[in-house]
Order: structure tokens, then C-alpha cells, then sequence
């Protein structure tokens, strides 16, 4: 038994000796630990492609470092890439696959997307998802020698969006994907407005693989105009090329998406006549997939919110009112247009409509107004100030817009404005007496109280205005010619009269504000 212990104690020292030297030897020059990797997942998305075989390259060279896979029937995959490797610029790549287009609900073979991502961005846990917009991007990368800024830059100021390759996009037509987020939809609604401006360009399904790579050639000058710095620009081998207009019936696709449905809710968008910044009517019939009005819901909700390139921000309510049958008339102050008159963007307005656990999303290109009219002016508080989203104390905005003004007689008019205090870049409630406006990230709560709203028309006597307690103020019987017209208003608040500049006020100089208003 002694001699039996001794051996078996002998040979555990041994073993624990072997395990302590290899453990040693790996350590040193000439390891032989093996590479570690992390698996990276996500989707091709055009809609959902499925069978699609999906690689991940390094940009510089374009050597293989993650797959060949194929993509599922939802259109998602997965691969490991070596940790070294994901510190470089790589490029996810798809080809093949086949997809339900969301424009004409048939099953079409799908050609390249790609997405660029820069080296060191992934971790574990992270995704990839490769869409149109990532396609157009990455190419302006890849082929065009732009860098990923002047890339998403380029695209933005087209097509008014980011998209974002770590965002899982889904069909905004499927009903499955009624409990996605926003952000999800959103992306999955960009790729069908693709589809739809495929088919409003004359060619088929397949073909807007080759429209992306022929857009990404037109914007690689900056312009989405139908021409790069050689001139026009082919759309693959169809025949066609990509038209002058482009930028124009891309908008105008944007803009027909008019209806929108969720789990037996089924709304329909009517744009203003005039669908520009500043006061705007319109009207959401609201049904049941059956087609019946749903005349009686008290909780619709129209929730506006602008996404920028680099921040999202509200704009003021005016309310919904129910016409009957059910037509419900929405007023919005849209603080600004989704893009200026000479084309520069300025973002996507995203109108979430909801009643009860249901919301459908509508995505309208807004207007700018006619410069002779003014459709929104601003005062700001002296001692009233909020603290914004960079920490710093400024003075609190109000947004003064034009509500409405309707003849009452010979060069006599009724003028109506609507007042929006700023309280944080999400929320600006109408000015109403008695309310406490919170005053931005952490400051003191203001009080409202004694608000006196005045009005001077071509620099005629003040006339104090009144007001039903909903933030629009009535002037009557303003006096106005034909042509240009100008009508100051000041604005008083709890004792304090708001300025424009935010200092003291200084009578005549900075403590009004000026609308112009032109008149036939």
C-alpha cells in the first residue's frame, strides 16, 4: 500500500510538474495560444432576404475574415471574426438571396448590398445589418474614396436619414412587425421607399440592386443629380439612366406613402394643400381593416418628432379634432421644413400616430413657407432661462407662429397667433396661464402667470390680444394695405417682457417681434 502511494503521489507531481512547464512555454516567445474570436450577427434586409451568402472583408484588401454564411428566412446571420481582425475597416457583404418586394408583394432574386463599418467599432453583442442605405454608403466608401463622414455626410443631405448598420429594420408592410420600435421601422420603411421609387422609375424589382450602386455613382461628386464628375450615370445594363430628377422623384416617393395599418387599424394621411413649415392642417382617417370609421376614439394621439443629422427634436401640438366618420383634423406648428429652398436637408419629420397599445407612422416631406409670409418668429426670457442639453444656462425660447388672419373689411383684419414656450428639445407646450414650465435638463420650474400678448400693425397704436386658454391670442380689426405689411407683438410673461436677444428689454429696439405679412 506505502509503495502503491508513493507511486501514485509520483506521477501527480509529474503531471502537475508537465502542466506548470507547457503553461510556462506558452507564455513566452513562441506561444501557441489559440486566437480568440467574436461572433458578430445581424441581417440583409431588402425586405428579409433569405439564402443570401454573407462574408465579412477587410476594406484595405479585401481578404476574408468572416464567413462565407447564408442567411436565414428572416433574413438574419451569424459569424465569428478573429478579435484581430475586427480592430480593421471591414466591409459585410451579401450576394444572391431572394425577397418579397414590399412595392409589388412578389418573390425577386436579390442582388449586392454591403454594409462599411470602421475597424474597432464592433464588440461582442454587437450587429450588422445591411440595407440599401448601407449599401449606397459603403460604395461611396469602397469605390468611390470618400471617408466614412464625408460618406454618411453625402448621403444624409440626399435622403434625409442615417442609416444606421446597428438598427434591425423590419417590413412596415408585414403585420408581424407591428411591435417594432421606431427606429426599426423606420430603417425597414426606407428600404420599401427604394422599392417604390424603383417602380416609379420604369424597372423591375431586381433592379434596384443596380440602382444603388448607379446612385451611389451620381452622389459621388456630393449631387444627387443624375451625373458624377463624368457625366450621366448608367443604371447597370437595363438601359436606363439614373434621371436629373432624381433627387425629386425620390422625394415625391417618400411623400406617397399615405397609408398606414396596425392590428385592425388602418390610417390614411391627407397632407395640407399646402404642406409647408409653420401652421399646418391636415387630416388622418382612421378605420378598421374592414373599412368601418372608427368615429369615437378619445385617445388618438399625433406625436411629431424631427430626427436631424445629429439630434431629434419636437415641435408644437395644436391638437386633433373630430370631424366625424372618422376624419380627425391635426394642427402642428412644424418648427422648420424638411429641407430649404436651395435643397440644403434639414431631416425627416416622423408623425407617430397612436390610439390605446396601436401606433402607425407617417413620414411627410414638409415645405418651406413663402419668404414674403412670416410663418414663425421668436422671443427669448431674460431672467427666465432653462438649462439646455450641454449643461448651460440660456434664455428660455418662445415660438410665436402665425395662426391665422381673415379679412373683416376694407383693409381690416382678425390676426391670431399661437405661442410655444420651449421646455426641453421634446416639449413645447402652448403658453396658457396658470401652467409651471419645466426649464430644460435640471433647472428651476417657471410659473406662469399674467400673460399680456400685444400687437401693432404698421407701427399703429398697441392692441392687447385675447385668448381662449388654448395658445392661440386674437387681435381684431388689425389695419393693413395691400402689399407688404409688418405687425410687431410683445409678449409679457409673469411681469416680465421677453425679448429678442434675451436682455433687458429696450422699448423700440429688441422687445417685440415682426411678422411680415404680404396682402394682395
Amino acid at each position: 500500500m506505502e509503495f502503491q502511494t508513493l507511486i501514485r503521489y509520483t506521477f501527480l507531481a509529474c503531471s502537475i510538474g508537465m502542466l506548470a512547464a507547457c503553461s510556462s512555454a506558452n507564455t513566452g516567445t513562441g506561444t501557441t495560444d489559440t486566437p480568440t474570436s467574436t461572433t458578430i450577427s445581424g441581417s440583409i434586409f431588402a425586405s428579409d432576404v433569405n439564402g443570401a451568402t454573407v462574408t465579412a472583408k477587410k476594406a484595405a484588401d479585401g481578404s476574408t475574415v468572416g464567413g462565407p454564411v447564408m442567411s436565414n428566412a428572416d433574413g438574419s446571420y451569424s459569424m465569428d471574426i478573429l478579435d484581430s481582425d475586427l480592430a480593421s475597416n471591414l466591409v459585410f457583404e451579401s450576394s444572391g438571396g431572394s425577397f418579397i418586394d414590399e412595392e409589388t408583394q412578389t418573390g425577386t432574386t436579390a442582388g449586392a448590398l454591403s454594409a462599411y463599418v470602421s475597424g474597432g467599432s464592433l464588440a461582442s453583442g454587437d450587429s450588422v445589418h445591411v440595407t440599401p442605405g448601407t449599401t449606397i454608403i459603403a460604395d461611396l466608401v469602397s469605390k468611390h474614396g470618400m471617408t466614412p463622414t464625408q460618406a454618411q455626410t453625402a448621403f444624409f443631405n440626399a435622403f434625409a436619414y442615417n442609416p444606421d448598420s446597428s438598427i434591425d429594420p423590419v417590413d412596415p408592410t408585414d403585420p408581424a412587425s407591428m411591435n417594432a420600435d421606431d427606429a426599426s421601422k423606420h430603417i425597414g420603411w426606407r428600404a420599401a421607399v427604394f422599392s417604390r421609387l424603383t417602380s416609379n422609375l420604369g424597372l423591375t424589382a431586381d433592379k434596384q440592386f443596380d440602382l444603388f450602386t448607379a446612385m451611389a455613382r451620381d452622389l459621388s461628386d456630393g449631387d444627387l443629380d443624375g451625373m458624377d464628375a463624368s457625366g450621366s450615370v448608367d443604371i447597370g445594363t437595363t438601359g436606363s439612366q439614373v434621371p436629373a430628377t432624381i433627387l425629386d422623384d425620390y422625394i415625391a416617393s417618400t411623400g406617397s406613402f399615405d397609408t398606414a395599418e396596425a392590428a385592425n387599424l388602418v390610417v390614411t394621411y391627407t397632407p395640407a394643400m399646402m404642406n409647408v413649415h409653420g401652421k399646418n392642417l391636415f387630416t388622418l382617417t382612421v378605420t378598421d381593416t374592414g373599412g368601418t370609421p372608427l368615429d369615437s376614439l378619445t385617445d388618438l394621439q399625433v406625436m411629431p418628432m424631427m430626427y436631424m443629422a445629429d439630434r431629434m427634436h419636437a415641435t408644437p401640438m395644436g391638437g386633433v379634432t373630430n370631424l366625424g366618420n372618422g376624419d380627425y383634423q391635426v394642427t402642428i406648428y412644424y418648427l422648420m421644413p424638411s429641407r430649404m429652398m436651395d435643397g440644403t436637408t434639414m431631416g425627416t419629420w416622423n408623425l407617430k400616430v397612436m390610439t390605446g397599445m396601436k401606433s402607425v407612422h407617417f413620414y411627410p416631406n414638409i415645405d418651406m413657407a413663402m419668404m414674403s409670409n412670416t410663418v414663425r418668429v421668436q422671443l427669448k426670457g431674460v431672467a427666465d432661462t432653462i438649462i439646455d442639453m450641454d449643461g448651460l444656462e440660456v434664455p428660455r425660447t418662445y415660438n410665436l407662429f402665425r395662426d391665422d388672419l381673415v379679412s373683416v373689411g376694407a383693409s381690416t383684419y382678425d390676426f391670431d397667433i399661437f405661442i410655444a414656450p420651449m421646455e426641453t428639445m421634446t416639449s413645447f407646450p402652448a403658453l396658457v396661464d396658470g401652467d409651471t414650465l419645466a426649464s430644460g435638463m435640471g433647472g428651476t420650474p417657471y410659473d406662469v402667470n399674467n400673460i399680456i400678448v400685444e400687437a401693432s400693425a404698421n407701427g399703429g397704436g398697441w392692441k392687447t390680444g385675447t385668448t381662449n386658454d388654448d395658445g392661440v391670442w386674437s387681435f381684431n380689426a388689425l389695419n393693413l394695405n395691400s402689399g407688404a405689411n409688418e405687425i410687431r407683438v410683445r409678449l409679457t410673461v409673469s411681469g416680465e417682457i421677453k425679448t429678442t436677444n434675451g436682455l433687458i428689454a429696450d422699448p423700440d429696439v429688441n422687445d417685440f417681434a415682426t411678422f411680415t405679412v404680404t396682402l394682395p
